[in-house]
């Protein structure tokens, strides 16, 4: 009991850490998506997976023009 005193403030941290994390992915593919079928009406196609929702929720904004840049370039 005197340890999960302790160490409940670093495991709260720790949850809260992880939850906002996952909102991220969980928005980063979501954007992902909507890039996908924007640039699928011109003719490309924008990998959207787990990998690349982890790219754009830890990179932001430039991301999604990297995703972007080297699905095009490739």
């Amino acid at each position: 009991l005197l340890l999960l005193i302790m160490f409940r403030k670093s495991f709260s941290g720790i949850v809260e850490g992880l939850s906002i994390f996952l909102f991220r992915i969980g928005f980063s593919i979501l954007l992902l998506f909507g890039v996908h079928l924007l640039l699928g009406l011109a003719g490309y196609t924008i990998p959207v997976n787990l990998f690349t929702g982890a790219v754009v929720a830890v990179l932001g904004i430039p991301g999604v023009a990297s995703v972007v840049a080297i699905s095009i370039l490739l």
